[in-house]
């Protein structure tokens, strides 16, 4: 005899069949009412996609989630899924993510008194609870962000989920799909893939930053007249300012050090920090090459101390740390002494507005604030921005530990970056609150400081 949840399963896939024409039209609504909520953001929505329920996945969801147990009738498991029509609005790079939410909430701004959901005035049979904690914490432990609603459509009501996704999340959860999901043997290989994943998000996640970067130098070079590339601009600054500064120096002290390093980094930093907060701009391009005629034409100073006009302040844990060393050690360790010289004749500001813009732009290569502000998610709220302080400062802290300037050659910026997505990744599966954590916070120190040791010593 055939066991019922087989029969309940038939009768619930006919039902969704015979409804189809139904919900196509409400998928085919809300994509129209989606795409008019995001018109003016395509600069960070790349598409929209949307499906309905497939007969194989509810099937599937029935028994998995014994919907069959919980529910009466075919209606009623259709009714209880929350994700009967979903919708995946993909962007560009993770930051876009929050974005994109922003956007929702500011346009669903009417508030629905009986279930604390909101729509807007244009459409109000569509509801969201865009006011939920976003992103969410998956069961497999990764962050995602997913919301509720529902559409109201000739007296019924279906339930809708919509996801908010940044191409390489895309990726992601396609690999995770097929290797985890999909795959009757894992469990037998949990730990191995629940390792694998974490390496391949943590991957993606720097993979992101660098096309973001990219993607941003391009944009502003397709509007150009003259556009300039990543390599092309970085070998014209970093030559301008080497052959300019020995020159100084011998001027100044009667020899020349090896500036070829510090150059490039330099030239690397300018390129950063002109299309993060400047946009790359020919008019950019030309005061720099302008302020380096000017500098042809005076005197330098190589040796008598560097004097900061103003006392250094930040709110930031992860710049206050790192600034106050540099300060500490700039008119004492001759490489340091050297680059801020070099950066202070450089930067049309003050020598403190220019510190302090040099921090931001080290700050925002090593590490992204949103990203970390997202980790932790699964802890309340209080607890993992205190996490999010203390790892700030962890990071801060070993980059004065090692004190060199080679804390600011690309390479290691690169690679600290790489063993910070990792690390914080880790600490995410072992912390369990922010008392554990201060409990063990020198031990995972001493561990964060082994890999840094070993970025330094390759």
């Amino acid at each position: 005899m055939r066991l019922k949840v087989f029969d309940t399963i038939d009768s619930t896939l006919d039902l969704l069949e015979k409804n189809h024409s139904f919900y196509r039209e409400v998928e085919d609504e809300l994509h129209e009412y989606i795409e008019f909520l995001m018109r003016g953001k395509r600069e960070m929505v790349v598409d929209i996609n949307s499906r309905i329920k497939s007969k194989d996945s509810l099937r599937e969801k029935i028994i998995r989630n014994r919907f069959y147990v919980e529910n009466n009738s075919a209606q009623e498991i259709l009714d209880s899924l929350s994700d009967l029509v979903g919708f995946i609005i993909e962007c560009r790079f993770i930051e876009d993510e929050f974005n994109v939410l922003k956007v929702l909430r500011d346009k669903l701004n009417r508030f629905h008194e009986e279930d604390g959901y909101y729509y807007n005035e244009v459409n109000p049979n569509f509801f969201l609870d865009v006011a939920s904690r976003q992103p969410q914490i998956q069961k497999n432990g990764f962050a995602i962000y997913r919301i509720d609603g529902y559409y109201l459509k000739d007296g019924m009501r279906v339930n809708v989920e919509l996801q908010i996704k940044a191409l390489v999340h895309s990726f992601w959860g396609e690999i995770e799909h097929k290797l985890v999901y999909k795959n009757t043997n894992y469990y037998v290989y949990d730990d191995f893939m629940k390792d694998l994943l974490a390496s391949i998000k943590a991957n993606l996640t720097i993979t992101d930053r660098q096309l973001n970067i990219i993607y941003n130098q391009m944009q502003e070079s397709s509007v150009s007249d003259t556009s300039i590339t990543e390599g092309t601009f970085e070998k014209q600054i970093s030559k301008a300012i080497n052959d300019l500064f020995a020159r100084k120096m011998n001027e100044s002290i009667g020899f020349t050090m090896n500036i070829k390093n510090t150059s490039t980094i330099l030239g690397h930093y300018i390129f950063l920090k002109d299309i993060r907060y400047d946009g790359g701009s020919n008019d950019r391009v030309t005061s720099l090459f302008k302020t380096f005629k000017k500098l042809n034409s005076i005197d330098l100073d190589f040796e008598n101390e560097i004097e900061i006009e103003e006392e250094f302040l930040s709110q930031d844990i992860f710049i206050h740390i790192l600034g106050n060393y540099l300060l500490s050690i700039i008119n004492t360790d001759y490489d340091w002494y050297v680059f801020f010289n070099m950066l202070f004749a450089i930067e049309p500001g003050n020598n403190m507005e220019d510190f302090c813009m040099f921090l931001n732009v080290i700050k925002n290569y090593l590490v992204d604030n949103y990203w970390l502000n997202t980790s932790f998610v699964k802890l309340p709220m209080d607890q993992s921005d205190l996490l999010h302080e203390e790892c700030s400062k962890i990071l801060a802290e070993s980059l004065c530990e090692i004190g060199t300037i080679h804390i600011i050659y690309d390479d290691k910026m690169v690679a600290i970056n790489h063993a910070f997505v990792t690390f914080i990744e880790e600490l995410e599966g072992r912390v369990i609150s922010y008392s554990d954590f201060m409990e063990y916070r020198n031990a995972y120190y001493d561990e964060w400081m082994k890999r840094v040791y070993q970025i330094f010593q390759s």
